[in-house]
């Protein structure tokens, strides 16, 4: 397993076949939006590619300050290579590749255990939505 920065040239099918695998609408399943937002400033993006396949398995989106912490936008690892340590290796090259000390994320209920398998401190979240306060 190798992990590179995201480059659209070899990278972006690999991306978005995945977002389409798992259901995962954040790009709108739209290529473009997905290669801007994974290379906007401020966006560091990475993927697992695997050797013997040479396939994008996964991929990290992070937002950073580039001086102490990062949110981590999105992690996705293709659910056939799930359990191999990718994930974990996506984290661990996100902090590398930042230089951040910590990274907030929002969790699905289905990660949660990922989550708690690193070291953490659990917090509540919210996701908030632009529009009117009084809408929900």
């Amino acid at each position: 397993m190798t992990y590179e920065a995201f480059d659209a040239g070899p990278h972006l099918s690999g991306v978005t076949g995945i977002c389409r695998s798992l259901g995962w609408d954040n790009f709108r399943y739209d290529p473009d939006l997905t290669r801007r937002s994974l290379t906007a400033p401020g966006v560091t993006a990475v993927v697992a590619v695997a050797r013997d396949a040479a396939e994008v398995v996964g991929f990290a989106q992070v937002f950073g300050d580039g001086v102490f912490q990062a949110h981590l936008g999105l992690l996705a690892v293709d659910e056939k290579w799930r359990r191999r340590g990718i994930g974990r290796g996506l984290v661990r090259e996100a902090f590398a590749r930042t230089g951040a000390e910590r990274m907030d994320l929002i969790a699905s209920d289905e990660s949660l255990g990922f989550y708690r398998s690193l070291r953490h401190r659990e917090q509540a979240g919210f996701r908030v939505y632009a529009g009117r306060e009084e809408e929900s």
